[in-house]
């Protein structure tokens, strides 16, 4: 009697918030006798990054716990592993579908398809170290930062930027806090004027100032003192914080796939059905999928299910009928643990006939 069929193994590599939605997504409808599920990631928990602005601010310790938790509960029924390590290299396979993965210590994992939702870099309080132990101690810096400054300057009024100083007055009711931003008004221009102009006003009463229309030119070489604006003004400040937006986090799929399965803001470039051009076996979720719309972890949703179901297609070569078309344009801004903001767009499109 011959053995059966080795399963082969069907790899998400990456599990922020587009990772473990297509893991988790991939693992109810996987045929897992023959194929085994694997979540990659270079951090051995999963990190809730909406609440991150609160878990660096907080004194409350306990925190964290709310916005970091194993990767064991992505998986339903327990259908799929998670292996720790950090991915250096994707090595195609010649003439057929499927490849390898080089990790940084040396060890390779073969994948018949590859989903690739490797997420953002962010810059200042979330550029987030992978261990719990070195995660807990920059935490815990961020925290005694804030508390020691007197005089504290964000650099951007994104979300990001705008729930940090939500969740800094509130712990903090007489720190001054400013920010910078480039725009004539905060956010950016997704979202209607009317909005953008009613959440300045809110926080404004919450005595944040606003420096608009303006960038920063020269950053001193600590994370205190003096920076200089395109204005030509000066603003000083005990701890300068950037809150601008991330980048993508694709520098080593270039190396790996070429530089043309890359925009020149480094997203990648993909098929309605999130498949990577040129490339059948990798498909795309998350952050650095190259789509004409906000980057936010509600959009993952409707992409994992698109790239679930263009997977299990491709490994039963049927075609791949999934499209994603994109996703309605909403933001739920907090302004500190009870206040918040929203808006709902029907699309991008919408959003900017409201102006």
């Amino acid at each position: 009697m011959s053995a059966p069929t080795p399963a082969k193994n069907v790899v998400v590599l990456g599990g922020g918030g587009a990772g473990a939605t297509v893991a988790q997504t991939l693992s109810k409808k996987l045929n897992h006798a023959q194929y085994n599920l694997i979540l990659v990631d270079m951090r051995p928990h999963m990190i809730w990054l909406p609440a991150c602005a609160r878990m660096v601010v907080t004194h409350d310790e306990a925190f964290t716990d709310t916005a970091v938790f194993p990767y064991e509960n992505v998986f339903p029924q327990g259908k799929g592993t998670f292996k720790l390590g950090k991915v250096v290299a994707i090595n195609e396979a010649k003439d057929q579908r499927g490849g390898q993965l080089a990790f940084d210590n040396g060890e390779t994992l073969n994948y018949e398809v590859l989903a690739v939702c490797i997420g953002s870099h962010w810059p200042g309080p979330l550029n987030l170290p992978n261990s719990k132990d070195e995660l807990n101690k920059f935490v815990g810096e961020w925290r005694s930062k804030f508390k020691e400054a007197k005089d504290i300057l964000l650099v951007g009024a994104g979300a990001v930027g705008l729930e940090l100083a939500g969740e800094l007055r509130d712990e903090y009711p007489t720190k001054k806090i400013t920010i910078v931003h480039s725009q004539t008004l905060i956010l950016n221009q997704t979202y209607p004027v009317k909005f953008r102009k009613m959440v300045g006003t809110q926080f404004r009463a919450r005595n944040i100032e606003f420096i608009l229309n303006d960038v920063v030119e020269s950053f001193p070489e600590s994370d205190s003192g003096e920076v200089g604006l395109k204005s030509g003004q000066k603003v000083h400040a005990d701890l300068i914080v950037r809150t601008s937006g991330p980048r993508p986090n694709t520098e080593f799929l270039e190396s790996s796939l070429g530089s043309d399965i890359l925009t020149e803001e480094k997203f990648v470039r993909v098929s309605p059905q999130l498949q990577v051009f040129s490339h059948p076996s990798v498909f795309v979720a998350g952050d650095i999928v190259d789509w004409p719309e906000e980057k936010q972890f509600g959009k993952t949703v409707g992409q994992a299910a698109v790239v679930a179901e263009n997977i299990i297609s491709y490994l039963t070569d049927r075609p791949l009928k999934k499209k994603y078309t994109g996703s309605p344009e909403a933001i739920v801004l907090t302004n500190g643990k009870v206040r918040a903001s929203a808006s709902f767009c029907i699309t991008v499109s919408d959003c900017l006939q409201r102006h």
